[in-house]
């Protein structure tokens, strides 16, 4: 795994699966553009938006498990 990547492993009713979404990254920090306390801001608001990608990705498999599971009843 690699520092600008999320990785959950997540099992759900005897299901597994690895969820990876990878993290926007800024370039590097240049004081002429952008100052440093917004730098770091952007770069916690870039990890947060990885975190709900990646959320909303668990949230996608899992209700289509419930579907499946609705379908075989």
């Amino acid at each position: 795994m690699s520092e600008h990547q999320l990785t959950k492993e997540v099992t759900y009713k005897g299901n597994t699966k690895i969820f990876t979404v990878e993290i926007e990254q800024l370039p590097p920090f240049n004081p002429e553009t952008m100052d440093k306390e917004k730098y770091d801001e952007t770069q916690v608001v870039l990890a947060a938006l990885a975190r709900k990608k990646l959320e909303n990705q668990k949230m996608e498999w899992v209700f289509n498990i419930e579907k499946t599971i609705q379908e075989q009843q």
